[in-house]
């Protein structure tokens, strides 16, 4: 009797015990479910922040620099595909259409108003900046105030035509080299490397009925405020087309340089200020489809190659990717700049449509204070499970995380980096 009574109080013991820890123990299971899912949150976010940042800062600097608003695009694509605890990510563009000088990168804002991801609005954004190492106390410094650029000199490159076959009109492809008053003097453009195939398509050139032809300014010049070709005192003899026949999967513009009858005096080539436009017919690019025109140029991803030279010593090669713009003839501008985009030099795209205008192009950007690099923020919003599952009432979690990618100038590939200093002048 007295071994039973024993048992009895000890099972009883037990039990009073797990009646006074039970709470204790959910409790902390509890915790330990919303941390994980507060882990697998941040996470998440940290993944799709990655995705996005990459591949702006890969669109970026593939196109050359320049403007910022399609690397934008992209990157807003590419955050929406990823989920955070089961929802797309919603970035903001943060995109400065009026940008100065001051704002060379073209963003709205420094700062991140953190949203919810519950239908009200985007929950992070993108600052464009260089990656600058002039401090040897920080040598890895993010600045959203300086303009990166891998070149020496700006480049835009322009392929202007919808239609199979209306690339061949002596207008529908332009470069023009631009003036800056800080450029080195003795600079010019040795040669431009159009390569159909750069990116893996199966374009080619055809010079079959006749080699490229410059443009005669006829009926009118594409922009209203600029002659098709100007800056070349001979054109024709300083412009030079390789190979001139065949159906060639690149083409390489050499420049000459030729004495003005008028002045007597040396144009060394392609100088900045200069402009030229001309026709170069191509075939099976955007893998045939019938888009052999300017969509088709920036679908492949179409290489250019720029030679810059310094007094006739040439400096290294710099390449960028065409890029297959939106923008429509509906929204052009009568008055330069007539892109919608506001470009400069950049001609009206020829159709209304947004997918299909007729018109890719990219800018190989001057000389930069250094490496592209974007810097991609979000903070959202984490229901709690238990909450969520009983009903209950409570303050949602928040989970926060920054990310930045740089592009290599050598490589033409982004990275993943820790700056170890942050800074944007703006509000």
């Amino acid at each position: 009797m007295r071994r039973f009574r024993r048992t009895h109080h000890r099972s009883g013991f037990s039990t009073l015990w797990l009646i006074l820890w039970a709470p204790i123990f959910l409790t902390l299971f509890v915790f330990m479910v919303e941390i994980g899912n507060l882990y697998l949150a941040r996470v998440e976010l940290e993944n799709a922040l990655e995705s996005a940042a990459l591949a702006a800062v890969k669109q970026w600097g593939d196109s050359g620099g320049g403007d910022t608003w399609y690397a934008r695009k992209v990157a807003k694509a590419y955050a929406a595909a990823n989920y955070v605890r089961g929802t797309p990510l919603e970035i903001d563009e943060n995109y400065d259409a009026l940008a100065d000088d001051d704002n060379p990168n073209q963003n709205l804002t420094c700062t991140l108003t953190p949203r919810d991801l519950d239908g009200t609005g985007p929950g992070g954004n993108l600052i464009f900046g260089a990656i600058v190492r002039d401090d040897p106390e920080c040598p890895i410094t993010f600045n959203a105030g300086k303009r990166p650029g891998c070149g020496i000199g700006e480049v835009l490159i322009d392929a202007t035509a919808q239609g199979k076959g209306n690339l061949a009109h002596d207008n529908a492809w332009g470069v023009v080299f631009r003036d800056d008053p800080d450029l080195p003097d003795g600079l010019t453009i040795v040669s431009i490397t159009i390569d159909l195939q750069g990116s893996g398509g199966s374009g080619r050139f055809d010079f079959c009925g006749g080699g490229p032809v410059l443009s005669d300014n006829g009926p009118h010049p594409i922009l209203p405020c600029h002659d098709d070709i100007e800056g070349f005192v001979d054109p024709q003899h300083q412009i030079v087309f390789l190979p001139a026949g065949g159906k060639p999967s690149q083409l390489t513009i050499l420049f000459q340089p030729a004495v003005d009858p008028d002045t007597g005096k040396c144009d060394k080539g392609f100088e900045p200020g200069d402009r030229f436009r001309f026709g170069a017919g191509v075939d099976d690019v955007s893998s045939g489809n019938g888009s052999d025109d300017g969509d088709g140029i920036g679908r492949d991803g179409v290489t250019v190659t720029v030679v810059f030279a310094i007094n006739g010593v040439p400096l290294p090669p710099v390449s960028g990717v065409f890029v297959d713009n939106t923008e429509t003839s509906n929204d052009c501008n009568g008055s330069c700049p007539v892109h919608p985009s506001g470009i400069e030099d950049l001609p009206c795209p020829p159709s209304s449509a947004a997918n299909n205008n007729g018109q890719s192009y990219l800018v190989l950007s001057g000389k930069g204070a250094g490496e592209f690099a974007v810097r991609a923020q979000a903070s959202m919003q984490v229901p709690s499970l238990f909450c969520k599952l009983f009903g209950f009432d409570a303050v949602p979690y928040r989970v926060s995380a920054k990310t930045l990618a740089v592009y290599s100038c050598d490589d033409r590939r982004p990275r993943l980096m820790r700056a170890e200093r942050y800074i944007c002048p703006g509000p």
